[in-house]
């Protein structure tokens, strides 16, 4: 499933580049999102998420699969496994920035999303549903950081 999101920052795209590559720093901004370990460049975490009766629960890892400073665009691979048995994700997810003026960028995202299992039977309306959802929360908890740098 494909899904295509974007956001603006604001900050000039040198820092929105340093903030947004930065999973350390961002995860936390991901509702129901825990960045429990990092060896090299694999991110190790948990995300929780709930569409309509079912919350399922990820464990998983991420890694960059591209990181182009030049050309501001970054591929990052997600995997999880819901281990109450609830199915299992993948994502690749490629982010592009772009300037909007010298304070804001403009984040262009697109998700190749794959789920299986029990969350598989909502459909594309409700997992689009929440992907924004999650994603309108990440912008106001990513701006609320940047705010505060």
């Amino acid at each position: 499933m494909d899904l295509n999101h974007e956001f603006i920052v604001n900050v000039p795209i040198a820092k929105a580049w340093t903030i947004l590559t930065n999973l350390e720093l961002i995860a936390p901004c991901l509702p129901g999102a825990e960045l429990t370990e990092v060896r090299g460049d694999n991110y190790y975490g948990i995300v929780k998420v709930k569409v309509g009766p079912i919350v399922a629960k990820f464990e998983g890892r991420a890694e960059f699969l591209e990181r182009n400073e030049v050309e501001r665009r970054a591929v990052l691979k997600g995997e999880g496994l819901d281990k109450s048995g609830k199915g299992k994700t993948s994502a690749i997810i490629t982010a592009q920035l772009e300037t909007v003026s010298d304070t804001s960028s403009r984040c262009k995202v697109h998700t190749d999303l794959a789920i299986s299992g029990k969350l598989e039977q909502f459909g594309r309306g409700a997992l689009e549903h929440v992907s924004d959802k999650l994603l309108a929360k990440f912008v106001d908890n990513l701006n609320q950081l940047i705010a505060k740098s």
